[in-house]
Protein backbone atom coordinates (compact mmCIF):
# COMPACT_ATOMS: atom_id res chain seq x y z
CA UNK A 1 0.00 0.00 0.00
CA UNK A 2 1.95 3.28 -1.33
CA UNK A 3 0.53 6.39 -0.61
CA UNK A 4 2.32 9.43 -1.78
CA UNK A 5 2.73 12.65 0.24
CA UNK A 6 1.31 15.62 -0.97
CA UNK A 7 3.27 18.50 -2.81
CA UNK A 8 3.48 22.54 -2.51
CA UNK A 9 5.81 24.56 -4.11
CA UNK A 10 5.45 28.70 -5.25
CA UNK A 11 2.74 28.59 -7.90
CA UNK A 12 4.35 29.95 -11.61
CA UNK A 13 2.12 31.16 -13.64
CA UNK A 14 3.29 31.71 -17.52
CA UNK A 15 0.97 34.04 -19.46
CA UNK A 16 0.12 33.69 -23.03
CA UNK A 17 2.08 34.76 -25.99
CA UNK A 18 1.05 37.52 -28.70
CA UNK A 19 -0.51 34.81 -30.68
CA UNK A 20 -2.78 34.53 -27.59
CA UNK A 21 -3.47 37.65 -26.01
CA UNK A 22 -6.58 37.44 -25.22
CA UNK A 23 -6.36 33.98 -23.60
CA UNK A 24 -4.65 33.93 -20.41
CA UNK A 25 -4.17 31.22 -16.91
CA UNK A 26 -7.31 32.71 -15.22
CA UNK A 27 -9.34 31.11 -18.40
CA UNK A 28 -8.54 27.52 -16.96
CA UNK A 29 -10.43 28.92 -13.20
CA UNK A 30 -13.02 26.41 -12.60
CA UNK A 31 -13.71 21.97 -11.80
CA UNK A 32 -12.05 19.71 -14.18
CA UNK A 33 -12.35 15.92 -13.91
CA UNK A 34 -10.56 13.20 -15.31
CA UNK A 35 -9.26 9.52 -14.97
CA UNK A 36 -6.58 7.19 -15.83
CA UNK A 37 -6.62 3.58 -16.05
CA UNK A 38 -3.33 1.71 -14.27
CA UNK A 39 -3.73 -2.59 -15.53
CA UNK A 40 -7.40 -3.18 -14.41
CA UNK A 41 -7.67 -0.47 -12.05
CA UNK A 42 -9.25 3.26 -12.49
CA UNK A 43 -8.56 6.00 -10.29
CA UNK A 44 -10.54 9.52 -10.48
CA UNK A 45 -9.28 13.28 -10.75
CA UNK A 46 -10.22 16.36 -10.20
CA UNK A 47 -8.39 19.65 -10.82
CA UNK A 48 -9.23 22.34 -9.37
CA UNK A 49 -8.28 26.29 -10.65
CA UNK A 50 -9.58 28.98 -8.48
CA UNK A 51 -8.92 32.88 -8.40
CA UNK A 52 -7.54 34.28 -5.10
CA UNK A 53 -8.16 37.29 -3.35
CA UNK A 54 -5.31 38.74 -4.76
CA UNK A 55 -5.87 37.87 -8.29
CA UNK A 56 -3.66 34.58 -8.68
CA UNK A 57 -4.48 31.26 -9.47
CA UNK A 58 -4.28 28.51 -6.69
CA UNK A 59 -4.34 24.90 -8.40
CA UNK A 60 -4.91 21.60 -6.02
CA UNK A 61 -5.77 17.96 -6.71
CA UNK A 62 -8.34 15.18 -5.61
CA UNK A 63 -7.16 11.49 -5.75
CA UNK A 64 -10.71 10.43 -3.85
CA UNK A 65 -9.03 6.88 -3.81
CA UNK A 66 -6.28 7.35 -2.51
CA UNK A 67 -7.46 9.26 0.30
CA UNK A 68 -5.65 13.22 -1.10
CA UNK A 69 -7.94 16.50 -1.03
CA UNK A 70 -6.97 19.55 -2.00
CA UNK A 71 -3.29 18.71 -2.83
CA UNK A 72 -1.03 21.23 -4.32
CA UNK A 73 0.05 21.52 -7.82
CA UNK A 74 3.90 22.28 -8.25
CA UNK A 75 3.42 24.94 -10.88
CA UNK A 76 0.93 25.70 -13.52
CA UNK A 77 2.44 27.18 -17.58
CA UNK A 78 -0.11 28.47 -20.06
CA UNK A 79 0.49 29.33 -23.04
CA UNK A 80 -2.51 28.73 -25.22
CA UNK A 81 -3.56 26.35 -26.15
CA UNK A 82 -0.66 24.53 -24.01
CA UNK A 83 -1.69 23.65 -20.63
CA UNK A 84 1.24 22.36 -18.17
CA UNK A 85 1.08 20.74 -14.52
CA UNK A 86 3.94 20.04 -12.67
CA UNK A 87 3.97 17.61 -10.20
CA UNK A 88 7.19 17.28 -8.59
CA UNK A 89 5.61 14.85 -5.77
CA UNK A 90 4.78 12.19 -8.37
CA UNK A 91 8.08 13.20 -10.23
CA UNK A 92 6.20 14.10 -13.81
CA UNK A 93 4.42 16.49 -14.99
CA UNK A 94 1.16 16.70 -17.17
CA UNK A 95 1.18 18.29 -20.84
CA UNK A 96 -2.08 19.02 -22.56
CA UNK A 97 -3.97 21.49 -25.07
CA UNK A 98 -7.05 22.93 -24.10
CA UNK A 99 -9.57 22.68 -26.85
CA UNK A 100 -11.18 26.17 -28.75
CA UNK A 101 -14.20 26.22 -26.53
CA UNK A 102 -12.27 25.88 -23.49
CA UNK A 103 -13.76 23.25 -22.07
CA UNK A 104 -11.51 20.04 -22.26
CA UNK A 105 -7.53 19.50 -22.09
CA UNK A 106 -6.32 16.44 -23.86
CA UNK A 107 -3.12 15.71 -22.96
CA UNK A 108 -1.41 13.09 -20.78
CA UNK A 109 1.58 12.62 -17.85
CA UNK A 110 5.05 12.18 -19.08
CA UNK A 111 6.03 9.13 -16.98
CA UNK A 112 3.83 6.99 -15.19
CA UNK A 113 4.33 3.16 -14.02
CA UNK A 114 6.97 1.49 -15.89
CA UNK A 115 8.08 4.70 -17.06
CA UNK A 116 5.44 5.03 -19.93
CA UNK A 117 3.02 7.91 -20.58
CA UNK A 118 -0.18 8.18 -19.49
CA UNK A 119 -3.01 9.64 -21.40
CA UNK A 120 -5.91 11.48 -19.55
CA UNK A 121 -8.23 14.20 -20.50
CA UNK A 122 -9.91 16.62 -17.95
CA UNK A 123 -13.44 18.17 -18.63
CA UNK A 124 -14.38 20.99 -17.38
CA UNK A 125 -17.13 20.53 -15.09
CA UNK A 126 -19.92 22.80 -14.22
CA UNK A 127 -21.56 20.37 -11.61
CA UNK A 128 -21.24 21.35 -7.74
CA UNK A 129 -19.85 18.81 -5.69
CA UNK A 130 -22.14 16.55 -3.88
CA UNK A 131 -23.14 17.08 -0.79
CA UNK A 132 -22.19 14.80 1.98
CA UNK A 133 -25.34 12.92 3.36
CA UNK A 134 -25.60 13.33 7.39
CA UNK A 135 -24.14 10.83 8.90
CA UNK A 136 -24.64 9.09 12.33
CA UNK A 137 -22.15 7.47 14.23
CA UNK A 138 -23.66 6.92 17.76
CA UNK A 139 -26.52 4.94 19.00
CA UNK A 140 -29.57 6.36 21.05
CA UNK A 141 -30.14 5.19 24.25
CA UNK A 142 -31.08 1.94 25.10
CA UNK A 143 -30.80 1.17 20.90
CA UNK A 144 -29.30 -1.77 19.87
CA UNK A 145 -25.48 -1.67 18.53
CA UNK A 146 -24.65 -2.55 14.97
CA UNK A 147 -21.77 -1.50 12.67
CA UNK A 148 -21.99 2.23 13.11
CA UNK A 149 -18.74 3.64 15.09
CA UNK A 150 -14.96 4.74 14.97
CA UNK A 151 -12.66 1.98 14.78
CA UNK A 152 -9.42 1.61 15.58
CA UNK A 153 -6.76 -1.29 13.67
CA UNK A 154 -3.46 -1.77 12.75
CA UNK A 155 -2.91 -2.93 9.00
CA UNK A 156 -0.31 -5.64 7.78
CA UNK A 157 1.18 -3.33 5.49
CA UNK A 158 4.38 -5.50 4.72
CA UNK A 159 6.56 -8.15 6.28
CA UNK A 160 7.03 -6.38 10.15
CA UNK A 161 5.26 -3.34 9.14
CA UNK A 162 1.91 -1.96 10.08
CA UNK A 163 0.35 0.84 9.93
CA UNK A 164 -2.76 2.62 12.37
CA UNK A 165 -5.62 2.36 10.46
CA UNK A 166 -9.26 4.00 11.53
CA UNK A 167 -12.69 3.16 10.28
CA UNK A 168 -15.10 5.96 10.21
CA UNK A 169 -19.00 3.98 9.92
CA UNK A 170 -22.07 5.87 9.98
CA UNK A 171 -25.49 5.05 8.91
CA UNK A 172 -27.78 7.70 6.94
CA UNK A 173 -30.97 8.22 6.70
CA UNK A 174 -31.66 5.99 4.45
CA UNK A 175 -30.65 3.09 6.75
CA UNK A 176 -27.68 2.74 4.77
CA UNK A 177 -24.24 2.81 5.98
CA UNK A 178 -21.18 5.01 4.71
CA UNK A 179 -17.57 3.72 5.30
CA UNK A 180 -14.10 5.96 5.16
CA UNK A 181 -10.68 4.52 5.80
CA UNK A 182 -7.91 6.63 7.39
CA UNK A 183 -4.10 5.74 7.01
CA UNK A 184 -2.54 8.82 9.44
CA UNK A 185 0.93 7.84 9.54
CA UNK A 186 0.57 8.35 5.51
CA UNK A 187 -1.34 11.15 5.33
CA UNK A 188 -4.81 9.39 4.07
CA UNK A 189 -7.94 10.30 5.53
CA UNK A 190 -11.42 9.64 4.14
CA UNK A 191 -11.00 6.87 1.70
CA UNK A 192 -14.36 5.87 0.38
CA UNK A 193 -15.18 2.66 0.58
CA UNK A 194 -17.52 1.10 -1.61
CA UNK A 195 -19.49 -1.56 0.03
CA UNK A 196 -20.03 -4.35 -1.55
CA UNK A 197 -23.14 -5.57 1.37
CA UNK A 198 -24.00 -5.22 4.62
CA UNK A 199 -26.28 -6.25 7.46
CA UNK A 200 -26.07 -4.45 11.25
CA UNK A 201 -23.88 -7.05 12.09
CA UNK A 202 -21.40 -7.48 9.06
CA UNK A 203 -20.12 -5.53 6.03
CA UNK A 204 -18.32 -6.40 3.43
CA UNK A 205 -15.90 -3.18 1.68
CA UNK A 206 -13.47 -2.60 -1.42
CA UNK A 207 -11.19 0.31 -1.73
CA UNK A 208 -10.73 -0.50 -5.57
CA UNK A 209 -7.10 2.04 -4.80
CA UNK A 210 -5.35 0.23 -2.84
CA UNK A 211 -6.50 -2.76 -4.48
CA UNK A 212 -8.45 -4.06 -0.64
CA UNK A 213 -11.20 -5.83 0.43
CA UNK A 214 -12.15 -6.67 3.72
CA UNK A 215 -14.92 -8.67 5.35
CA UNK A 216 -15.88 -8.15 8.54
CA UNK A 217 -18.25 -9.31 11.65
CA UNK A 218 -19.25 -7.41 14.34
CA UNK A 219 -18.23 -9.77 17.89
CA UNK A 220 -20.93 -11.34 20.13
CA UNK A 221 -19.97 -7.92 22.58
CA UNK A 222 -20.45 -5.46 19.88
CA UNK A 223 -16.52 -4.25 20.16
CA UNK A 224 -14.62 -5.63 17.65
CA UNK A 225 -15.19 -5.92 14.00
CA UNK A 226 -13.09 -8.88 12.61
CA UNK A 227 -12.38 -10.70 9.24
CA UNK A 228 -10.09 -11.21 6.46
CA UNK A 229 -8.20 -8.28 5.27
CA UNK A 230 -7.12 -8.95 0.91
CA UNK A 231 -4.60 -7.26 -0.46
CA UNK A 232 -2.79 -8.22 -3.42
CA UNK A 233 -3.89 -11.97 -3.18
CA UNK A 234 -2.39 -11.74 0.72
CA UNK A 235 -4.74 -12.87 3.52
CA UNK A 236 -4.32 -11.32 6.99
CA UNK A 237 -7.28 -12.01 10.08
CA UNK A 238 -7.95 -8.58 11.14
CA UNK A 239 -9.41 -6.75 13.90
CA UNK A 240 -10.62 -3.16 14.16
CA UNK A 241 -11.78 -2.12 17.98
CA UNK A 242 -14.80 0.65 18.77
CA UNK A 243 -13.09 3.90 19.93
CA UNK A 244 -15.03 6.70 20.85
CA UNK A 245 -13.91 9.01 17.97
CA UNK A 246 -12.01 9.64 15.06
CA UNK A 247 -8.33 7.91 14.75
CA UNK A 248 -5.99 10.34 16.61
CA UNK A 249 -2.57 9.41 17.25
CA UNK A 250 -1.25 12.31 18.77
CA UNK A 251 -1.84 12.51 22.64
CA UNK A 252 -4.27 15.53 23.42
CA UNK A 253 -2.03 17.00 26.38
CA UNK A 254 1.04 17.71 24.31
CA UNK A 255 2.43 20.90 25.09
CA UNK A 256 4.89 22.98 22.43
CA UNK A 257 5.79 26.07 24.04
CA UNK A 258 9.44 25.29 25.37
CA UNK A 259 10.34 26.38 28.72
CA UNK A 260 12.80 29.75 27.65
CA UNK A 261 15.34 29.23 30.48
CA UNK A 262 15.71 25.51 29.41
CA UNK A 263 18.27 25.59 26.29
CA UNK A 264 17.61 21.84 26.40
CA UNK A 265 13.80 22.16 26.07
CA UNK A 266 13.52 20.52 22.68
CA UNK A 267 10.02 21.53 22.33
CA UNK A 268 8.60 23.45 19.44
CA UNK A 269 9.55 24.42 15.86
CA UNK A 270 11.83 23.14 13.46
CA UNK A 271 13.16 23.78 10.60
CA UNK A 272 15.45 21.90 8.28
CA UNK A 273 16.09 21.29 4.28
CA UNK A 274 16.65 18.05 3.27
CA UNK A 275 19.02 17.51 0.47
CA UNK A 276 17.84 14.67 -2.31
CA UNK A 277 18.05 13.63 -5.81
CA UNK A 278 17.74 16.40 -8.10
CA UNK A 279 16.46 18.96 -5.27
CA UNK A 280 16.11 19.88 -1.95
CA UNK A 281 12.69 18.96 0.19
CA UNK A 282 12.11 21.87 3.15
CA UNK A 283 10.61 20.22 6.42
CA UNK A 284 9.08 21.22 9.26
CA UNK A 285 9.00 19.34 12.70
CA UNK A 286 6.45 20.33 15.76
CA UNK A 287 7.96 18.37 18.80
CA UNK A 288 5.74 18.19 21.57
CA UNK A 289 5.63 16.99 25.28
CA UNK A 290 2.67 15.48 27.71
CA UNK A 291 2.35 16.33 31.64
CA UNK A 292 4.20 12.62 32.03
CA UNK A 293 7.00 13.93 30.08
CA UNK A 294 6.42 11.68 26.60
CA UNK A 295 6.93 13.12 23.49
CA UNK A 296 5.47 13.18 20.33
CA UNK A 297 4.40 15.52 17.25
CA UNK A 298 4.51 15.72 13.58
CA UNK A 299 6.74 15.90 10.43
CA UNK A 300 5.62 18.06 7.73
CA UNK A 301 7.17 18.05 4.18
CA UNK A 302 6.56 21.40 2.97
CA UNK A 303 7.84 21.09 -1.11
CA UNK A 304 5.41 17.64 -0.37
CA UNK A 305 2.42 19.21 0.26
CA UNK A 306 3.05 20.46 4.00
CA UNK A 307 0.71 17.74 5.46
CA UNK A 308 1.74 16.83 9.27
CA UNK A 309 2.37 13.24 9.78
CA UNK A 310 2.28 12.05 13.63
CA UNK A 311 5.06 10.07 15.00
CA UNK A 312 4.86 6.50 15.62
CA UNK A 313 6.93 6.94 18.64
CA UNK A 314 9.57 9.42 20.14
CA UNK A 315 12.27 10.04 22.86
CA UNK A 316 14.31 12.67 24.34
CA UNK A 317 16.83 12.48 26.96
CA UNK A 318 18.97 15.44 26.61
CA UNK A 319 21.06 16.10 24.25
CA UNK A 320 19.55 13.03 22.60
CA UNK A 321 16.10 12.64 20.01
CA UNK A 322 14.57 10.00 18.54
CA UNK A 323 11.92 10.50 16.01
CA UNK A 324 10.09 7.53 14.18
CA UNK A 325 7.55 7.49 11.53
CA UNK A 326 6.01 3.64 10.67
CA UNK A 327 4.33 4.97 7.70
CA UNK A 328 6.99 5.91 5.84
CA UNK A 329 9.80 4.21 7.40
CA UNK A 330 11.35 7.55 8.19
CA UNK A 331 13.71 8.40 11.85
CA UNK A 332 15.19 11.44 12.42
CA UNK A 333 18.14 11.18 15.02
CA UNK A 334 19.72 13.99 16.68
CA UNK A 335 21.86 16.19 18.98
CA UNK A 336 20.78 19.68 20.82
CA UNK A 337 23.28 21.88 20.21
CA UNK A 338 24.29 25.76 20.09
CA UNK A 339 22.07 26.86 23.58
CA UNK A 340 19.24 24.59 22.16
CA UNK A 341 18.71 26.46 18.84
CA UNK A 342 20.33 23.89 16.61
CA UNK A 343 19.73 20.24 16.74
CA UNK A 344 22.53 18.39 14.63
CA UNK A 345 21.67 14.87 13.01
CA UNK A 346 20.27 12.47 10.73
CA UNK A 347 17.00 11.79 8.50
CA UNK A 348 17.06 7.82 7.64
CA UNK A 349 14.37 6.52 5.28
CA UNK A 350 14.65 2.92 3.71
CA UNK A 351 17.76 2.45 5.53
CA UNK A 352 19.70 5.48 3.53
CA UNK A 353 21.16 8.06 6.46
CA UNK A 354 21.31 11.78 5.10
CA UNK A 355 23.04 14.69 6.80
CA UNK A 356 19.98 16.74 8.56
CA UNK A 357 20.55 20.11 10.43
CA UNK A 358 17.29 21.90 12.47
CA UNK A 359 17.17 25.15 13.68
CA UNK A 360 14.47 26.90 15.93
CA UNK A 361 11.43 28.04 13.67
CA UNK A 362 8.52 30.46 14.80
CA UNK A 363 5.37 28.49 13.91
CA UNK A 364 4.10 28.40 10.26
CA UNK A 365 7.22 29.79 9.06
CA UNK A 366 7.96 28.01 5.71
CA UNK A 367 10.93 29.89 4.76
CA UNK A 368 13.91 27.77 3.62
Amino acid sequence: MKIHLAAFLALSLFMGSSAAATSTALDLAGKWQGAVQFGKFKFNLVLRVTKTDAGRLAVTMDLPEQGQKEMPISALLFNYPDVRLEIDQFGTAYNGKLNEDGTVIEGGFEEGPGGRPISLAFKRSTEPDAPEPEKVFTFAPGEAQDIRGYWKGALEAGPQFKLAAGLNIGRVSDGTFRVTLDLPEQGAEGVPAKILESTNNSVSLEWPGFNVRFLAKLSDDQQELEGPWIQNGRTNETQFKRIDAPLKLLANNLTYEPDQSDPQDVRGNWKGTLEVPGGKLRLEFKIGRTPEGTYGGTLSSIDQGGKELPMSSASFTAPKLLMEWNGIRGKFEGTITNEGKMIEGKWEQFGNPVPLSLERAAPGDKKS
